[in-house]
């Protein structure tokens, strides 16, 4: 059966998929064999160019007054940062202490040491020390950072894995633009530069090319910001090539991002915005900055779309509402970053497959999820949502989508990721796609038909689609909103194999619920208002 999975899931992937993922895997287990294969990346000398003063005084003056997202008040960062000094450590809710530490040791989960090696406190450091005078913080930062270039082996940890390597060089070149001119320990800041610098000859040669899109972007970020960092031509002549060409695929029309999951979106609009604001503040000139400009309204009006009044995410797909993702403080960057006012977002994402209304207070919104799982040939983000939505009535989350667990390969992860988890329907127990192991989808749901428009007598919208079992079973849903403030929900279902039928909403915990005895209606309090959901 995992064969015939692996042949279906096959037949999507792309050519330099199917090249380098054996190639990366070969790689690694060859520098784990054979350590002296990594010599020129592990090295502890610090013969590394200067960085750009140029890039390191643009850097400090965007932190100052374009980067709102990376720069969240010292309060919230206080507790995290005494925590560092006895090695605890808080990622994805989950708060380990860990001493003495191993960095080539796998701690709770891959994506919990993920977030470990990314060093974000690097960055909560730096600025406890530029900003607030605390000197024990940046020390303790000096000494996490000396371990790791002590301790941290490519093939045995982790942290040299390119997705994480691509995040730390960023967040470390940030850190040592802050700390560069204060901090009294200047062999350090050789060793650490000339860490950053082999960190990044070693990406150029590893990009994620066996993975592409977020991942792949994430590569590209660090390479146009080490570019500039270090005055690296090379790595910049390739970094704004496949920026160019990975924002010309990833950004549909609409402005939507191809993996369909809003958290993701919210992660490439941010690294794009980034990339432009410093390209622009060292006088780089951009080949078609126009139409890269456009492009980041686009995405700007997409998380404005896809995020409430209260800053949050809607949930679908691989979504959750992260530190890293939070849409107000994007938002602010992209104003102050493209110097433009916020666009009106449309009510209607066609190419991505997002439709949706709000009353003109917006207090009342709802986001129904029409479209492809994701794009083609990487759908590690998907679920089966389609035809599902998310429903907020004065101003509170009443019927919400489950969003992301983690990406371990447990109940919780299979769970996420299923139909049952989303607020549409199932057919004979059956899925809408075929999911498998954590990441995996092989035969797809098909979008039929999705629409929307705004009538005098309300809105309505209408989609079908077809499950990847039974290209004859057609679902459509129709989702109707009257003048007198009903929501109307009707799902019909024609041909092939039915089954049991299931419909599923899920409430927010914060909503209060109670069953009536003599039929099947469930009365909700939502704040302060009474909302009946019956069938």
């Amino acid at each position: 059966m995992n064969l015939l999975l692996a042949l279906r899931t096959l037949r999507y992937l792309r050519w330099e998929q199917l090249l380098y993922r054996p190639w990366r895997l070969a790689q690694f287990r060859l520098y784990r064999a054979w350590p002296s294969l990594t010599a020129r990346w592990i090295a502890a000398d610090d013969n590394a160019p200067p960085a750009s003063p140029q890039t390191l005084a643009a850097l400090r003056t965007l932190f100052e007054n374009s980067f709102p997202h990376l720069t969240p008040p010292l309060s919230q960062l206080s507790e995290r940062i005494t925590d560092l000094q006895t090695n605890r450590f808080t990622f994805l809710s989950r708060t380990l202490t860990l001493a003495p530490l191993d960095w080539n040791q796998r701690y709770e989960s891959h994506l919990w040491n993920y977030q470990l090696h990314y060093f974000p406190y690097a960055l909560w450091c730096a600025r406890a020390f530029v900003e607030g005078g605390d000197h024990s913080a940046m020390r303790q930062c000096q000494r996490l950072i000396e371990s790791w270039l002590a301790q941290a082996r490519i093939g045995h940890s982790d942290g040299w894995d390119a997705y994480p390597i691509s995040l730390r060089t960023v967040n470390w070149m940030y850190a040592y633009a802050l700390v560069v001119e204060r901090y009294d320990d200047t062999q350090f800041l050789k060793r650490w530069r000339g860490a950053l610098f082999r960190q990044l000859d070693f990406l150029r040669h590893h990009l994620e090319l066996h993975l592409l899109a977020n991942h792949l972007f994430k590569n590209i970020k660090a390479l146009i910001i080490g570019g500039l960092f270090f005055q690296h031509e090379e790595w910049l002549t390739t970094g704004l090539r496949l920026f160019q060409r990975e924002l010309a695929e990833q950004v549909l029309p609409d402005g939507g991002h191809y993996e369909r999951a809003p958290m993701y979106h919210a992660q490439t609009l941010a690294d794009a915005l980034e990339c432009y604001a410093l390209l622009k503040a060292c006088g780089r000139t951009l080949p078609q900055e126009s139409q890269l400009v456009a492009q980041l309204q686009a995405m700007t009006g997409f998380l404005a779309g896809l995020s409430y009044a209260d800053g949050s995410l809607a949930l679908f797909n691989d979504s959750a509402n992260t530190e890293e993702t939070r849409p107000l403080p994007i938002l602010a960057a992209a104003e102050q970053i493209l110097r433009a006012p916020l666009p009106t977002y449309p009510t209607s994402f066609p190419q991505t497959g997002y439709f949706l209304w709000r009353s003109p207070d917006e207090q009342e919104k709802i986001i129904v999820d029409a479209g492809p799982p994701a794009v083609g040939y990487n759908t590690a983000h998907a679920h089966c949502d389609l035809l599902s939505y998310e429903l907020r009535l004065n101003g509170q989350p009443f019927i919400v989508d489950s969003g992301v667990h983690g990406y371990g390969g447990d109940r919780f992860r299979a769970y996420c990721r299923s139909t049952r988890a989303h607020n549409t329907v199932m057919f004979g127990g059956r899925e809408q796609s075929e999911i498998w192991s954590t990441f995996r989808l092989a035969r797809r749901a098909c979008v039929l038909h999705a629409e929307a428009q705004t009538e005098t007598q309300g809105w309505q919208f209408c989609g079908a689609y077809q499950p990847f079992y039974d290209r004859r079973l057609v679902h459509e849903r129709r989702i109707t909103r009257t003048t007198n403030g009903e929501w109307l929900f009707a799902d019909s279902v024609r041909d092939g194999m039915i089954g049991d039928i299931t419909s599923f909403i899920h409430l927010h915990p914060d909503v209060k619920f109670t069953l009536t005895e003599d039929s099947l209606a469930v009365r909700c309090t939502v704040g302060n208002s009474v909302v009946w959901i019956e069938p």
